[in-house]
């Protein structure tokens, strides 16, 4: 596959709902220590920014001309994970 070449499908980058997922958890369970706090918001960042990572895979796949739903319902996964990590950090 050529730097250029879009996946064959886009469901593999879903997986920074994983690390979004432990840090959101994390942060909303144990937040209120500081160990969690540090640890949750360096698992999230991280998880962000694979998130940013696949969002911009998904964009790429849809202009090559795969599957729309599939796409979207990546994209809309990814936003929703990043979002609970963020307000998660916020609130905490």
């Amino acid at each position: 596959m050529t730097p250029n070449e879009a996946p064959a499908s886009v469901s593999g980058d879903a997986w920074p709902v994983i690390p979004l997922g432990v840090a959101a958890l994390l942060l909303r369970t144990l937040g209120d220590h500081t160990w969690a706090y540090v640890v949750g918001a360096v698992i999230g960042g991280i998880g962000l920014l694979a998130a940013l990572i696949g969002l911009v895979e998904c964009v790429r796949a849809v202009r090559r001309g795969l599957a729309l739903g599939k796409a979207a319902w990546v994209i809309v996964l990814l936003l929703i994970a990043g979002f609970a990590v963020v307000h998660q950090l916020v609130t905490a």
